[in-house]
């Protein structure tokens, strides 16, 4: 049974992950837009439009957001070379939410296949914008430089944005460590929700980045 869902699950990721946005079923019933985005409630700015139907709940379920964060990514550096570490925090999440059902190493397989068959170069080289302090994440404040998915088993639960400022309370070591980097927790200020981050998905807030 193990093997039967692992392969299913399998075809679906993979399906999500090599369909264009706006061949998906999400984007016909007017859930996601041509981006990947959710499309929001009018006259909101961050509630998303709420899957009445079971068509609708069917074709945005939590694997479908979390893939589609990973497509996301994927969409803004076309063609261009790409750091595993710009994957690592939303294959976390795909891993974290599944693996009580998936085997976990099936994600990281078969997104590296991806990779290869589409020809997508990796650059292995170390631009992480923080310093770890003996493996650990110093505590202090930080931006995010990538959107977030939540650590939610909840396909309508928002992201955390680019800019948004997270914070570490102590120092604090990796949780995971996914396409062999190491993956950390911090707290997204504007919601108080946990989320799940690499190195290379933050920097440091500077007396530039302060708001006065």
């Amino acid at each position: 049974m193990g093997r039967a869902i692992d392969l299913f699950v399998t075809y679906r990721f993979l399906k999500i992950l090599v369909t264009p946005f706006e061949k998906q079923e999400a984007y016909k019933l007017g859930i996601i837009d041509k981006d990947g985005n959710r499309i929001l409630e009018p006259g909101t700015t961050n509630k998303p439009t709420v899957l009445r139907t079971s068509k609708e709940q069917n074709a945005y379920t939590v694997l479908h957001k979390l893939v589609f964060n990973i497509k996301k990514i994927f969409g803004k550096v076309p063609g261009l070379r790409t750091k595993l570490g710009t994957y690592a925090a939303a294959l976390f999440l795909l891993k974290d939410t599944f693996k009580e059902s998936v085997d976990p190493e099936m994600w990281e397989h078969q997104l590296m296949k991806y990779i290869k068959e589409n020809n997508i170069q990796l650059d292995n080289t170390i631009s992480e914008e923080v310093t770890l302090d003996d493996g650990q994440l110093p505590k202090g404040l930080y931006k995010l430089v990538n959107d977030i998915t939540f650590d939610i088993e909840d396909a309508d639960s928002p992201d955390a944005l680019e800019g948004d400022e997270v914070q570490v309370f102590e120092p604090v070591s990796p949780t995971d460590t996914v396409l062999g980097v190491e993956i950390f927790p911090v707290i997204h200020l504007p919601t108080q929700t946990k989320i799940f981050v690499s190195a290379e998905d933050i920097k440091e807030v500077g007396i530039g980045d302060l708001e006065l």
